[in-house]
């Protein structure tokens, strides 16, 4: 527990805290299979209600307590966005599916381009709760009959568990190293990548009477070392490291060895228990279901409502108020119902409570948030189009950068304020919309088992001129302004696009994932339909960081292949903002100033370098930081339209904005000879 709270606050020696969460999946994997095999043992099977009943009483009062209050802060401290976002997260975690949600999302644990969800920590608890849910099935049906009493086979049918789970866990942790290296967002919340840590408790509840034999010397060896095993992953762990994986190895096995020189009478004044049973640890470990309830939303809720990054000692203080709360909960809450409530039928009434507490907090705040989405409502531009925008209008200034651009950052200069009935809704700023999105086949995705995807030809289908639009999604949000200037010009456009596939990943030959083989199927599309022209297009951060030098790398790379093959156009990857569009202007201080990003020189180097680059690989650059940026300044709000959807994707209402723009920097492009 201290581990994931010293992580989540940002102490940077344990960068690799995380792996407190998979220590403590091995644990729970022990105690509930010991809970289990000694009821067995004593009545001859497993009471699947009774167990049921239990770990109601034990999760779900301070699980929804939680999530109450957080739909309350949200709703009265996050704008209506963040607001909303938080409390279908909630309502999902309050049906112990949180896990499934994030994946299907695509959220990324580590990432920090946008802010996290406050109940994004009720992944782990939902992942228990799904072991629960099937783990006592089958270990009744393995222990079926089992009656020490009247038989003496319990130690055969134990025998014969410990191989069934051996079995389980086994192609547990295969399938998580698999997909770990190739759909690592759904490996992480996966309870099937997941279920092999907790089998690996459970392993060692159904040996326990072999392991408890140990001589002492050797389970003082064994905790020190499962103790060392532990430090060392979250000291050496970070947010780079493929996990879960075969790099879990180290802090659930050491966890393992830690529980085995616990089993028993500790005699040995060197034993690790000495150290894991002084008061202080007795004190977080006994509120540390809470402890972890508590801190994820005080630290997020703290810093959306702030707006801005916390030190490492604000957090650290937040932590010690989370705790706090956590001792609260804990003695009012938590502990009279776990030891209080005994019956079925009352324990049946702090289920209907909880749940009836959840669901209609979280309808009461939906339905307020949806009286405060009303007052931000207007005219919808670019996300509801039933017709092409056309793609009129002006396109640059000899200054490099559209009128409006311009206009635009002279308004943020000024400190003119936001204007009004802005395009699109800020509620509907993120998608394409029904006119700009193709068939979902047609648009893969990073946590896809398979590679391949739909090969479409949209824009107008029927023509002979070809244009594949290759990359991630950044790519995808040029999407817009390809299919407005394919309209116009009679273009069919193929896209291939892997949303999460980003140009680090290219052609990262060493990491196994299925990036580098899209990548290589997508060379071999453009291959097989000769268009006229490629569009490359992917994701660089402009922050100077060994992911920016990747990303890089790969769009030369890409780009060098493709060239290959035939004409092909590299799409500039502008700058972007430093903060997410949505909470700055939905707060009490929002301005054009305040909302337009300034960039430092040297964060425009990348984008410079590509130019630079593929030029001199004979590859085409089609300039976009002028549709966007005006002397290293980026506005949020361009005319009246929502310039970005997040900090690093157009809206879909820009590009197809931008179209006009975007059509005269591509012809121009096409018509200068390539050196």
């Amino acid at each position: 527990m201290l581990l994931v709270v010293l992580c989540h606050a940002g102490v940077r020696f344990v960068s690799g805290g995380f792996v407190g969460v998979d220590v403590f999946f091995v644990l729970s994997g022990f105690l509930i299979t010991g809970l289990l095999l000694a009821e067995a043992r004593k009545t001859g099977g497993v009471s699947l209600l009774e167990f049921y009943l239990r770990r109601a009483r034990r999760i779900l009062p301070a699980a929804a307590l939680t999530l109450l209050v957080t739909d309350i802060a949200g709703y009265f401290l996050l704008n209506f966005i963040r607001a909303r976002e938080a409390v279908a997260d909630s309502l999902n975690a309050a049906g112990f599916a949180a896990n499934f949600h994030f994946a299907a999302r695509g959220v990324d644990y580590f990432a920090r381009s946008e802010a996290p969800s406050p109940v994004l920590h009720y992944w782990s608890l939902s992942v228990e709760e799904q072991f629960y849910l099937v783990w006592p099935l089958l270990l009744s049906l393995a222990l079926f009959g089992v009656a020490v009493a009247r038989h003496g086979s319990a130690a055969r049918h134990e025998r014969r568990l410990f191989w069934v789970v051996l079995v389980l866990a086994g192609a547990s942790l295969v399938w998580s190293i698999h997909l770990t290296a190739t759909a690592p967002t759904v490996a992480y919340f996966s309870p099937f990548t997941r279920a092999w840590e907790l089998g690996l408790g459970a392993t060692l509840a159904v040996g326990a009477s072999m392991l408890v034999r140990l001589p002492a010397s050797v389970k003082v060896m064994l905790g020190w070392t499962g103790l060392a095993a532990i430090g060392v992953s979250a000291l050496l762990f970070s947010e780079k490291t493929p996990f879960p994986g075969a790099a879990a190895l180290l802090p659930t096995l050491g966890a393992a060895c830690a529980i085995v020189a616990g089993m028993g009478e500790i005699t040995s004044r060197f034993s690790v228990g000495r150290l894991l049973s002084v008061r202080p640890m007795f004190a977080v470990g006994d509120r540390s279901y809470a402890f972890y309830l508590w801190h994820w939303p005080v630290l997020i809720l703290a810093a959306d409502y702030a707006g801005h990054t916390f030190t490492v000692a604000t957090k650290l203080g937040l932590v010690a108020a989370a705790f706090a709360l956590s001792c609260v909960s804990y003695a009012l809450v938590e502990n009279p119902i776990r030891h209080r409530v005994r019956s079925r039928s009352t324990t049946g009434l702090v289920v209907v409570v909880c749940t009836a507490a959840v669901l209609g907090t979280a309808t009461v705040a939906l339905a307020g948030i949806d009286r405060e989405q009303q007052r931000f409502q207007g005219p919808v531009a670019g996300t509801t189009q039933t017709g092409p925008v056309g793609v009129g209008g002006p396109t640059s200034t000899a200054r490099g950068a559209l009128p409006t651009v311009i206009a635009a950052v002279t308004a943020a200069r000024s400190g003119a304020p936001i204007p009004s009935r802005l395009e699109p809704p800020i509620g509907k700023l993120k998608g394409l919309g029904p006119l700009y999105l193709p068939a979902g086949e047609c648009i893969g995705h990073d946590s896809s088992r398979t590679v391949a995807t739909k090969v479409c030809r949209i824009g107008d289908p029927s023509s002979r001129k070809l244009l594949v639009l290759v990359g991630d999604s950044h790519a995808m949000m040029w999407l817009p302004a390809v299919l407005e200037l394919a309209w116009h010009d009679h273009w069919a456009v193929v896209p291939l696009i892997r949303l999460g596939c980003t140009p680090g990943k290219w052609l990262a030959h060493h990491d196994g994932g299925q990036c580098d083989t899209w990548f290589r199927w997508a060379s071999g599309q453009v291959q097989r339909l000769r268009p006229r022209v490629t569009l490359l297009a992917g994701s660089i951060d402009q922050r100077q960081t060994v992911h920016t030098r990747a990303a890089l790398e790969g769009v030369v790379g890409a780009a060098d292949r493709l060239r290959r093959i035939g004409t092909t156009v590299v799409i500039g990857d502008p700058e972007g903002l430093d903060f997410d569009p949505v909470d700055c202007l939905l707060s009490g201080k929002a301005s054009m100033a305040t909302c337009t990003t300034t960039w430092p020189t040297e964060s425009l180097a990348p984008y410079d370098e590509v130019s630079r680059r593929v030029g001199t690989l004979g590859v085409r650059f089609l300039p976009t930081r002028g549709l966007v940026c005006f002397q290293r300044e980026c506005p949020a709000v361009i005319g009246r339209t929502i310039a970005w959807a997040d900090n690093n994707h157009l809206s879909s209402a820009y590009s197809a904005r931008v179209a006009g723009a975007f059509r005269a920097a591509f012809l121009g492009v096409m018509a200068t000879s390539t050196p």
